[in-house]
This record gives structure tokens, sequence and C-alpha cells, in this order.
């Protein structure tokens, strides 16, 4: 099960670069759905899922690997932590802490400080093409900014949902009607960047 989300790094406020990445972060690691962290662990290694939620810099991308016998408990596992994530406080602050970290490290690699600075030059600093997240823009970060972030742009109609496998068409229709179909539209940022 795959979904390609209208959000992204580009709606992150100049001074909470990084915003973003951190609120999919924990959408998947801070709990959802009625599940706390550890519960939500709990319920995905039971039916041996791997699910992923990222935010880059022009979309979000969410994905659930599970077995075709536990689709109907993990479709909605997989919809909680899309629409209703928790994000606990602890694990707001464990992705800060890794994100300061990835921060720190980003300079030992030439490769990468080339790409970065090449776009900078491409685009220019404040483009957000070029924008780098700080350790400073992380500390700004909030857990409320994070809710707000969520709530502001992640809406049905700005999602695209695929599943694939050995499933029927109709049933797995159903599911994801039962999983997502009760969720209220919302306005769906579109990808503008002033020159």
């Amino acid at each position: 099960i795959s979904a390609l989300i209208r959000t992204g790094s580009w709606l992150d406020p100049p001074d909470k670069v990084g915003l973003a990445a951190l609120t999919g972060t924990v959408m998947r690691t801070g709990g959802s759905g009625g599940f706390s962290a550890a519960q939500l662990e709990e319920e995905l290694a039971q039916v041996g899922g791997r699910m992923t939620i990222t935010i880059g810099r022009q979309s979000g991308s969410a994905s659930l690997d599970i077995l075709k016998k536990d689709v109907e408990n993990a479709i909605r596992v997989f919809a909680g932590a899309i629409r209703k994530p928790a994000f606990d406080s602890a694990s707001v602050e464990l992705a800060k802490l890794q994100a300061v970290e990835r921060i720190r490290r980003r300079e030992d690699e030439p490769d990468s400080v080339a790409s970065r600075e090449f776009t900078k030059l491409l685009y220019g600093a404040g483009h957000p093409a070029a924008r780098e997240g700080s350790i400073e823009s992380l500390a700004r970060i909030t857990k409320d900014d994070l809710i707000e972030f969520h709530r502001k742009t992640i809406h049905p109609n700005g999602i695209i949902l695929g599943v694939s496998g050995d499933l029927m068409k109709d049933e797995m229709a159903a599911l994801v009607q039962e999983a997502f179909g009760d969720w209220e539209m919302g306005p769906v940022p579109e990808l503008r960047v002033a020159d």
C-alpha cells in the first residue's frame, strides 16, 4: 500500500526549516490511530509489517508492506498513521535529536557538501530548494508545530493511494473506503515557489 501526499518542505517556515521532515518522521514513530508509539511498533511486529512515512522537498510518501492475510488490520494502522498521528512528545524529541546528529555529520561527505553548495548557487540560499535545516531552526520546532503542519497540509484530496498485490479489487476498495472514507477534505497546498 503506497500513498503520495501533496505536501513538502517547501512549506517550511524560513525560521523552522526541517518541520516537514520531522512531521513525516514522527507520523511514523510517534503513535497514531489510538495506538501509543510502543503499541504501534508491536502492532506492526505482530503482522510482520514494514511501514515508512517521509516528507521530502516537494511531496510526502507513505508505504506499508504486509502479507495478504493481515491486510484488513494493517490498512487501519496505516490509515491511522496518516490521518491521526499522535505526535508523542518523546518521539518528537528523539526525532529532533536524530536530525541534529545528521546536521552535525553532513559536513563529513564532500559530495554532499558540493551538491548543497551548488544548489545554493543555482537557486539562492533562501530558496526552498536550497534551504538547510540548522540546529537553531530545529530547536524552534515544537510538537504543536508538527500537529499544525499536519492539520494544514495533509488531507485526503491531496493523497494518491495505490494498492498492489494478490488482492481482489472490490474487497480492497471496501477496506480503503472503511479506513479513509469518513476523512473530511481540506485545502491542499499547491506547489508554488516565489522567484
